[in-house]
């Protein structure tokens, strides 16, 4: 059946609607581009139409996102959510949402009143819900004010590094410290020996890290890798105008429809444009108000540590601490499976949190300890304050209770400021909580406070003129607090930087420079080795030719790119199983959970390293880099012609390098992929690049990470501004607007981002009046 045919209406944009919960009118105007713009007479009435609007593009991508982070899949999804929602159970994110609510001040909790009375009021008025409802035999529930915020939890969850600390205990028990420590290279051997060495911890701890990698992968539902982003903020004396540019784009998985929204809200109190979040008042990533600018990209910092909590065997209430037995919280969930009734499920926790792996009954667990689940927290209260922030220094000062995801946070204001701020809570405790699990009974890991928000890295307008991140390292090591480990390599931030300092006069327009810059650092090593080999062998002399007359750009429509970048793969994939062997190899190359991805994003690096020294620490004895990359450019030539055929114009980037929008329904109604998801996009550009375009290369060159939103602020001229997500503003599959910014998104342009009133209206589309 196709879904489109359930209910092929579209929600009304145009007219007067009469709902409850208003105190008076809101304007809705839309662009082009079907992009609203609310104008409301009171704050509240404000919030009260960014619900009302995200609803009526979005409601479907919220009701997906409160089911699955409140661990209710499976109600729709049936049997195969099972072990999803039994995951997510344990993290306890609904009990944490909810306490969340609860401790936020009466001003705030009234703010997330008035968005959920928008979508309430949608859900009440339209006849015209999206066509999933039908296709499910689903009905919405009543928005309540807290599941905002379990929508948050649920999307960053996964952002923190603790994958990464269960596979750095794989590699060690599999490898052992020193060999580990090889791939490590900024660590000793020493510090990778945290746990006792007895073989009974060795062997559970094994056991549960495999368990929990696992329930981390069925989480990961979009194979999302590489989340992260690019940033940059130029001051007033390096533009043309004379006040400063923000630009930037986000990182992740593409889903369908896009992580972002893209909309408007103004009242008496603030004017602010940007992307939030469907399901959340305000803008907590990206946005400017009249007079201040904000952006962010992932620190990757350290917030979330494993502790191996071990349980008493002769009574399992009780578990080990630093001075006897402490008593195991339980609780008891009640699983709802779509045609399989219910299922009660056990949850645990300890005095470090909720135990997500193993249980009393197995002797031993892992609990997670989380800065976002940790207790309640306020976070959300600093929502509001952002939007009626005046400049950088009171946009800082209005984070100070900022909890989960750690962020750097670019900011200018229209009086010529520009600064950078590490936005979020990062615990104090030693640095081998970074590395691998913890004992729980042993308190010289535990935190210890919290860093000072006074000591957070921050910067404020810098002689040279401009600040960049791109997810790289914030801070050097004279820092005398521990952030963490896992940050990105330093490729894409090099070539922004690049760009950032040819000039002294940045124009807006020279910001798609660098959106577009798909030159790979990488690339040039591979290549400059490739182009010394012996061309005598026919199979690869073409090859080589190819490469050798390239310029390092990952053009779609270039064939270099498919070349090198099959090589790469091919030369990792040997190297790989040499130095962690066929289990660990298997494991890597095609990763289902963050941690793998970051080793592998690590391991390239690696090896990219170790090629452009000449370094041989890595290779087969008795081999040099002629010899892998001379055998493997054979290989690459043969597994291009297979998947690619003979002829080498058929082997452009883009023939493979491809982003495949998948909506959440497809996996479940495989039939229906072809009307739920938008058409596949070619991509140029990969991990290493700012134009991001990461894959994995099992699944060769299927892009799993790219960028979900771009934009560039003229704090000059607000209207001059621009953004581009790869789909469109509306979730809805039949609407005209589900994927209307996909050509500009793919050409690497973007769109007007209206502000002024007089131009949002003169260039409306729709204009519809909520009257109360």
């Amino acid at each position: 059946m196709n879904p489109l045919k359930l209910n092929p209406n579209l929600p009304e944009l145009d007219g007067t609607i009469r709902v409850s919960g208003l105190k008076g009118q809101v304007e809705i105007f839309r662009d082009s581009y079907g992009i609203p713009h609310v104008r409301a007479h009171s704050t509240l009435d404000a919030y009260f139409g960014q619900g009302f609007v995200t609803a009526q593009d979005r409601l479907w991508q919220m009701e997906y996102d409160r089911l699955r982070g409140s661990g209710r899949w499976a109600e729709v999804a049936g049997i195969a959510a099972r072990e999803h929602d039994k995951t997510v159970r344990r993290f306890g994110l609904r009990k944490s949402a909810e306490q969340d609510y609860n401790g936020l001040d009466q001003h705030s909790k009234t703010i997330f009143q008035a968005y959920a009375s928008g979508v309430n009021a949608f859900i009440q008025t339209t006849t015209s819900l999206p066509p999933e409802y039908a296709l499910c035999d689903f009905q919405p529930e009543t928005w309540e004010p807290w599941h905002g915020l379990i929508i948050y939890k649920i999307r960053h969850i996964l952002m923190g590094v603790f994958e990464s600390k269960l596979w750095r205990y794989k590699l060690l028990q599999e490898l052992g410290p020193d060999k580990t420590a090889t791939l490590f290279p900024e660590y000793r051997d020493s510090e990778f020996l945290i746990l006792p060495p007895e073989q009974r911890y060795t062997a559970v701890l094994s056991s549960l890290t495999e368990d929990l990698a696992q329930a981390m992968s069925i989480l990961n539902t979009n194979h999302e890798s590489d989340s992260g982003s690019n940033s940059w903020v130029i001051s007033g004396s390096h533009t043309d105008t004379g006040l400063p540019i923000l630009a930037g784009d986000s990182h992740r998985a593409l889903d369908t429809p896009n992580v972002y929204y893209q909309n408007h809200i103004t009242c008496p109190e603030f004017d602010v444009i940007g992307l939030s979040f469907p399901g959340i008042p305000a803008f907590p990533h990206f946005g400017h108000n009249e007079t201040v600018a904000w952006s962010v990209t992932h620190t990757f910092a350290d917030y979330q540590d494993i502790y191996l909590e071990e349980f008493d065997p002769n009574d399992s209430r009780l578990y080990r601490t630093h001075n006897g037995w402490g008593n195991v919280a339980q609780s008891e969930e009640v699983l709802t499976i779509r045609d399989h009734g219910t299922e009660c499920l056990t949850v645990w926790s300890t005095e470090h949190g909720p135990i997500i792996s193993g249980s009393p009954q197995d002797g031993f667990g892992l609990a997670l300890r989380y800065t976002a689940t940790d207790g309640p927290t306020t976070w959300a209260e600093t929502l509001h304050k952002m939007l009626i922030s005046k400049n950088i220094n009171e946009l800082k000062l209005s984070l100070r209770d900022w909890e989960d995801p750690c962020n750097n946070l670019l900011m200018a204001d229209t009086e010529g400021n520009i600064g950078y701020f590490c936005r979020g809570h990062i615990p104090i405790r030693p640095r081998q909580n970074g590395l691998t699990p913890v004992p729980g009974w042993d308190t010289q890991y535990d935190w210890t406070g919290r860093i000072p928000f006074d000591e957070l890295p921050s910067q404020t307008n810098p002689p040279n003129g401009f600040i960049s991140t791109a997810n790289n390292k914030p801070i050097g090591d004279e820092y005398p607090y521990f952030i963490g480990i896992d940050f990105a390599l330093g490729y894409r931030i090099e070539r922004i930087n690049h760009h950032l300092i040819q000039s002294s006069s940045h124009q807006l327009g020279d910001m798609k420079n660098i959106h577009s810059d798909k030159e790979s650092i990488p690339a040039s090593v591979f290549r400059d080795k490739v182009c010394r080999l012996d061309k005598a062998e026919n199979d690869i002399t073409q090859a080589i030719e190819l490469l050798q007359a390239w310029n390092c750009n990952m053009d779609k429509d270039l064939v270099a790119p498919t070349l090198y970048s099959i090589l790469r793969d091919h030369v990792i994939e040997e190297l790989l199983i040499h130095n962690v062997g066929q289990t660990l190899y298997t494991l890597v190359w095609d990763p289902t959970d963050r941690g793998r991805v970051t080793f592998l994003n690590r391991f390239k690096g690696l090896v990219t390293e170790h090629m452009s020294q000449d370094k041989v620490d890595l290779l087969p004895v008795d081999q040099t880099w002629s010899d892998v990359l001379s055998r493997n450019l054979s290989k690459t030539v043969d597994t291009v012609s297979k998947t690619l055929g003979t002829d080498p114009s058929s082997w452009a980037w883009g023939n493979i390098h491809k982003a495949e929008p998948t909506h959440t329904l497809s996996p479940i109604h495989p039939e229906l992929a072809e009307v739920l998801n938008p058409p596949k996009m070619s991509v140029s550009g990969d991990g290493d690049t700012p134009l991001a375009g990461s894959y994995a290369p099992a699944n060769p060159a299927r892009v799993t990470s790219l960028s979900v939103a771009r934009y560039a602020y003229d704090l000059s001229d607000w209207d001059n501004s621009l953004w581009a997500v790869p789909l469109g503003a509306s979730g809805i599959p039949n609407s005209p607007h589900y994927y209307d910014q996909s050509a500009a998104w793919q050409n690497l342009e973007m769109i007007p981002m209206y502000y002024n009133w007089q131009g949002i209206i003169a260039n409306s589309q729709h204009h519809q009046t909520l009257q109360p």
